[in-house]
């Protein structure tokens, strides 16, 4: 990249670009996990074109995950150009790039610009608790005899420079650049303190905007900076459950189903689960039971079992994941909760949000657009080059699928998650520490 020139219900960011509004169109990016993913929006906040490619993984050894930077860097280039085409439109008339990207990942470099590892993802079981890249880099000064730089907090909302002119034609401003968390909570405009987001992707992470004020629970939640805008520094608290749309995927390899959508359908045409229960436990278990040691297991199978039921219970499990992490925010960040707005793959599962809802008393927000990390990175991204205003503009833009309240007891499912929480504990503790 070139560096900077030298000259339904809804809401958004406060960073208002002098002088005229920006004609054209504004690209989000979102480096996931597991997909890569382009969308390109227009003034009204509406998807024009997209693009999407599957992230493959490398798995060296156990416990290890990589992610060849050469190969992402060519998915990169095409999901920009596929989206844009896609569209109809020609590159110039992008105004501005956003980027989000999975946290914890990290590609060391040497001075002649050659990599020295491919980029390095979350280490699996190795790694209890919040996913922090910083705890994997601790010690590469001193491995690679590197002088230490200071750390320091910049912009997400910035010109950070151009992507080079000989790769799409014309120089395209990267504006934005921002955690994928943080982003999917910018793009559910959850700007307030005591706004949530419930995002359920691969894992599943709830987010509390604690206004200016960091806080973190013995429980699990960790602290976090949501953005910096201006003058403006936003925090979160964050706990996080793994495996979920992973728990998803693996049943769907196994044959139970063809096609995710599928599942609910599936989990809808049985009163119950039939007494089984499945704990989601491929890469440990987070908070508020910080295992890195569980494994994942299904309990209480019987010959009458058939797949609906395993389905049906792999989704109840996601839910009450959504549950304890729900009662250890309650308990531990002393913030009341405003709204809740949800986002990611799975959110749109309404047999998972409709019990998520039940089991935390709580009305639920699905948007028309699940894709929030995409948004928010875009948001971002406009609010830099002046083609949305602020947050305010931002929130009038946000459109709301459906509104999930509840509609049975706790008490109805007392029973039930008690079983499922004796399950996990017969799942923990079951491989040895390394």
């Amino acid at each position: 990249m070139s560096g900077p020139p030298t000259v339904p219900e809804q809401t958004r960011p406060e960073q208002s670009a002098p002088g005229p509004r920006r004609a054209g169109f504004v690209l989000g990016l979102d480096v996931g996990s597991s997909v890569i993913r382009c969308h390109v929006y227009d003034r009204a906040a509406r998807i024009r074109g997209s693009s999407a490619q599957k992230v493959k993984s490398l798995y060296p050894q156990a416990g290890w995950v990589e992610i060849d930077p050469d190969i992402l860097w060519l998915q990169f280039v095409a999901v920009i150009k596929e989206s844009v085409k896609a569209a109809g439109l020609e590159m110039n008339q992008i105004v501005g790039l956003g980027i989000s990207t999975q946290r914890a990942t990290f590609i060391t470099w040497d001075k002649c610009k050659r990599q020295l590892k491919k980029k390095i993802a979350a280490l699996g079981l190795l790694i209890p608790g919040c996913y922090i890249s910083s705890q994997k880099v601790l010690n590469l000064p001193q491995i690679f005899q590197m002088p230490v730089q200071l750390d320091f907090l910049t912009h997400m909302s910035h010109n950070f420079g151009s992507v080079d002119e000989e790769i799409f034609g014309v120089p395209i401003p990267v504006v934005a650049l921002v955690a994928d968390q943080q982003s999917a909570m910018f793009g559910e405009c959850c700007f307030q303190t005591g706004d949530v987001k419930l995002t359920m992707g691969t894992g599943t992470f709830l987010d509390i905007n604690t206004g200016n004020n960091p806080q973190q629970s013995v429980g699990g939640f960790y602290p976090l900076i949501g953005w910096k805008i201006g003058q403006e520094v936003v925090c979160l608290a964050e706990g996080n459950a793994g495996d979920t749309g992973t728990a998803i995927q693996w049943a769907q390899q196994l044959d139970l189903f063809t096609d995710a959508a599928e599942t609910e359908k599936m989990a809808k045409s049985l009163e119950d689960s039939e007494g089984v229960y499945f704990v989601p436990s491929f890469s440990g278990l987070q908070a508020p039971l910080n295992d890195p040691c569980a494994c994942a297991s299904f309990m209480g199978l019987k010959s009458s079992t058939n797949k609906y039921h395993l389905v049906r219970a792999i989704l109840e499990s996601i839910a009450f994941r959504n549950k304890q992490l729900y009662e250890v925010m309650q308990k531990e960040i002393h913030i009341p909760v405003r709204k809740i707005r949800a986002d990611g793959g799975v959110c749109k599962n309404s047999f998972v949000m409709q019990m998520t809802s039940d089991l935390i008393n709580e009305t639920i927000d699905r948007p028309v657009h699940v894709d929030m990390s995409c948004v928010g990175a875009a948001s971002l991204a406009g609010l830099a080059v002046g083609f949305w205003t602020d947050k305010e503009e931002l929130k009038k833009l946000r459109q709301s699928e459906i509104v999930f309240k509840p509609q049975k007891k706790w008490q109805e499912y007392e029973k039930n998650m008690g079983n499922w929480v004796k399950a996990v504990k017969r799942s923990m503790n079951w491989y040895n520490k390394t």
